[in-house]
């Protein structure tokens, strides 16, 4: 049963930011992970079968220029 998790990112201005992200994280999780960002909420919903750990997207979101913070509430 897959799980989602929402995180949340700052500095998202535009779906080119968005797509950014989610393809950083797509590729660090692998092919079973499915990635929704909304830049307008900085909202990334990250679905998968497995338990993903903050500090995993953490280095996506930070590799690609943005600030991670942390799990949303």
């Amino acid at each position: 049963m897959d799980k989602a998790t929402v995180f949340e990112v700052r500095g998202m201005t535009c779906g080119g930011c968005a797509k950014r992200i989610r393809t950083a994280i797509e590729t660090d999780l692998g092919e079973d992970t499915a990635v929704a960002v909304d830049h307008r909420t900085g909202r990334v919903t990250v679905t998968s079968p497995r338990d993903i750990t903050p500090e995993a997207v953490r280095s996506a979101v930070e590799r690609t220029g943005y600030e991670f913070a942390g799990t949303a509430v």
